[in-house]
């Protein structure tokens, strides 16, 4: 055959269906790989799905997930309560020994204020006499 870009040579019908037949040949071939490749594919993305299902079997739900916040909830805030609660009874407890300790001290201040004024009685006395005595009339 001549050259294939020559448009101006005429072919004959036998030449025309050799290379229609040769095309045709041609394209089955490409449609056989096509589908060795579209079978690859499919392949490739069935693997990709049972990964995928596999991995989404290991996933939590959305219930698993309220579920396990109820529950963390629930430790948290007992766990609170009880810190709270443990807490408290300590502040109480020292709140009670410092209190304690201001009454034991009490006794030891008042009686440093009263030992200034202890001789009080005898001069208010000694003073009333001075100041009211009864007048010579």
């Amino acid at each position: 055959m001549v050259d294939a870009t020559d448009m101006s040579t005429p072919v004959t019908r036998g030449e025309l269906r050799e290379e229609i037949e040769c095309l045709e040949i041609r394209i089955d071939q490409l449609e056989i790989r096509l589908d060795q490749k579209l079978e690859k594919l499919d392949q490739k993305l069935e693997k990709l799905e049972q990964k995928f299902d596999q991995k989404l079997e290991h996933t939590a739900t959305k219930a698993d997930l309220e579920i396990w916040g109820g529950a963390l909830h629930l430790a948290m805030k007992t766990n609170f309560e009880i810190l709270g609660g443990a807490l408290f009874e300590r502040l109480l407890t020292e709140l009670a020994r410092h209190v304690k300790a201001v009454q034991e001290s009490l006794p030891t201040q008042i009686s440093a204020i009263d030992d200034k004024y202890a001789d009080l009685p005898a001069r208010v006395s000694h003073l009333e006499i001075a100041v009211f005595a009864p007048k010579a009339r």
